[in-house]
């Protein structure tokens, strides 16, 4: 059982596509509105298209600070939970 972590904002990506799900969490990172926050992106477990496209982006943003898998800590979510550290 995972403990409940509050991030500053959270986004819903699930039923995009991965191509709207990605430009949904470019936006939200880059429009400096988050700096210095943190943003639960919550992508689901399904297949893990979504999962693995979105933290593929994080790794290469420059906004990105770090980037905790939920299922890695134990937070609620397990691996369908990406968290970004801005």
């Amino acid at each position: 059982m995972g403990y409940k972590f509050k991030a500053d904002a959270s986004i819903d990506l699930h039923g995009l596509r991965p191509d709207e799900a990605l430009a949904r969490v470019r936006r939200m990172v880059e429009s400096g509105r988050y700096s210095d926050k943190s943003i639960e992106i919550i992508h689901g477990q399904g297949r893990g298209v979504l999962r693995e496209r979105v933290r593929e982006w994080g790794e290469r943003s420059s906004k990105v600070k770090r980037m905790v898998c939920a299922e890695d800590i134990g937070f609620l979510g397990g691996g369908g939970v990406t968290i970004f550290f801005l």
